[in-house]
């Protein structure tokens, strides 16, 4: 536990309602999504439970959390920030640590219709910022862990993707300004917003401090606390009179879909073919949504229970699925529709596919259109399992997603065969492209199984092969890029980045007071 004056000094900045160091409620936040894979990297048994923190601190301002860590300085206490948190990046890991929970930092502060962006903080889901943008005819990048999670945290500190990303980008390239605090207690924004009130751009003259701040996959949270952060709009495609409609209850409700919206799953026979489709698809602009998974991912996509995702497989979804892109053309007027779905239907005979769903061969519900927008899908993958976890993730070219998702195949199958994953006979993949096909990315998700160590163990070496797999055919740099020893993993053919990181770290940091675990370590502590 914190000594008592350290406890009593926090107690004094939150007040009494807003701090607790109760076992229970540690032991919450010690318990993450894949803390069992990192643990099991590490040599440690595996274990959902990771590092209590010693103590939970809820504050309600940027001030209050500048105080928090100024207090963290002065007393050598390491601090993790918290929005929605999902997985082991969101915890601490130091024994000396606290957690700061965000979650009192809950507010949508702007929505600038006519610049087309919103200004928000910590706490603000992609649910709730969404419901509020439909109001404005808009919408925003969210990341695809899923509604019920901060777009903050996306943009500013943890990698990025989205079902909608061939639209609406990446969360790195959507951030307008931010405000900081950093890891000794200084306050800094980013952007244009010191000098005209206005958050509209996160760049200025001169050097930026963007690619500092976040990079391509952020910092997990390893250098400081963001406060508030200007993200993007988008046009949300629909007319201006429709309104989001539901009915029923979960997991069976209705939704009104916009009239100018279409939903494919263009199958090709051979990845040359795919990759041909894709790439025009994306590059002529007519889909919102671009994305392909394995068969078995198809059946959980579009279905609501696990007994419908596999009766829908022995149905024969599996003998007649190939390589496809689930698709969504989304248009404001008839005009627009016209013309993209024309577009669609003339590419896929161009590359000789077929659409899986004009045949039957698979039928998404009206809900299924909104739990694409809403970035729900991916959370379809639990069906399967309790539990999965993603290996790859390089942002490059579609060819070289669709390359890696060839070469992955045959490692997987290895650890299929030695039944320590899931089954998808090694076709297990996300690919989606970004920003009208300038880039893509392919990740492998994969079942194991949290509660049998030889599975967490299995999953595990796999990861490792799959780091291996990116390292010797350059095939970009993962996700899962995280804490000193995978960094240091990667140094040699990567141009030494991480001593950069670390000087980074050091002058940014010099206490290391925020948690390094997922980033780098910097210079040593201050003795």
């Amino acid at each position: 536990m914190l000594e008592k004056k350290v406890y009593e000094a926090f107690t004094k900045i939150v007040g009494e309602r807003h701090i607790s160091q109760d076992l229970a409620v540690m032991d919450t936040y010690a318990f993450q999504w894949c803390n069992e894979i990192e643990g099991a990297q590490r040599g440690e048994e595996p274990q959902r439970f990771g590092v209590r923190p010693l103590a939970v601190v809820l504050p309600e301002s940027t001030e209050q959390v500048q105080s928090i860590v100024k207090l963290c300085n002065e007393h050598d206490v390491t601090f993790k920030a918290f929005c929605t948190g999902m997985g082991p990046w969101a915890g601490v890991s130091d024994p000396r640590a606290i957690q700061i929970d965000l979650r009192r930092m809950n507010r949508i502060i702007e929505v600038d219709e006519k610049n087309m962006y919103a200004v928000i903080e910590p706490y603000v889901t992609n649910a709730e910022l969404q419901s509020e943008l439909f109001e404005f005819g808009l919408m925003h990048h969210a990341q695809g862990a899923g509604p019920q999670t901060a777009p903050l945290a996306s943009h500013t500190s943890f990698v990025g993707p989205g079902f909608t990303s061939p639209y609406t980008g990446f969360s790195a390239r959507n951030v307008l300004g931010v405000e900081w605090v950093l890891p000794e207690g200084e306050i800094l924004r980013l952007g244009s917003f010191d000098h005209s009130g206005k958050w509209f751009t996160g760049d200025g003259p001169g050097i930026s401090l963007r690619g500092i701040m976040r990079g391509w996959l952020g910092t997990y949270g390893g250098l400081g606390v963001f406060t508030k952060a200007a993200i993007r709009l988008f046009s949300w495609p629909a007319p201006k009179d429709w309104k989001w409609k539901t009915s029923g209850t979960i997991p069976d409700y209705d939704w009104d879909v916009p009239p100018y919206w279409q939903m494919y799953v263009l199958n090709f026979e051979e990845w040359e073919e795919y990759q041909k489709a894709m790439y025009e698809l994306s590059d002529r602009e007519v889909t919102m949504v671009a994305t392909t998974s394995a068969p078995e991912g198809l059946a959980a996509l579009f279905t609501n229970t696990k007994q419908d995702a596999i009766e829908t497989i022995f149905a024969g979804l599996l003998a007649k699925t190939r390589n496809y892109i689930v698709m969504l053309v989304a248009a404001h007027t008839q005009r627009e529709f016209d013309f993209r779905t024309k577009l669609v239907r003339l590419i896929m005979e161009k590359y000789g596919g077929n659409d899986l769903i004009a045949e039957g061969v698979t039928t998404p519900m009206p809900m299924h259109y909104g739990e694409t927008v809403r970035n729900m899908l991916g959370g379809h993958a639990f069906r399967f399992s309790n539990c999965f976890q993603s290996t790859h993730g390089g942002m490059d070219t579609i060819s070289m997603a669709v390359r890696l998702a060839q070469l992955n195949q045959p490692i997987k199958q290895k650890y299929i065969d030695k039944g320590v994953i899931g089954d998808d006979r090694g076709l297990g993949i996300w690919i989606t492209s970004y920003e009208s096909g300038h880039m893509a990315h392919m990740e492998a998700p994969t079942v194991y199984d949290p509660t049998d160590i030889e599975s967490c163990l299995g999953y595990a070496a796999y990861q490792d092969d799959c780091n291996q797999l990116d390292l010797d055919n350059a095939l970009g740099m993962p996700f899962f890029i995280v804490g000193d020893e995978v960094h240091n993993f990667y140094a040699k053919r990567a141009m030494n980045y991480p001593d950069w990181l670390r000087k980074i770290k050091g002058a940014f940091d010099p206490n290391g007071v925020s948690d390094p675990s997922h980033y780098v370590k910097g210079v040593e502590k201050k003795k």
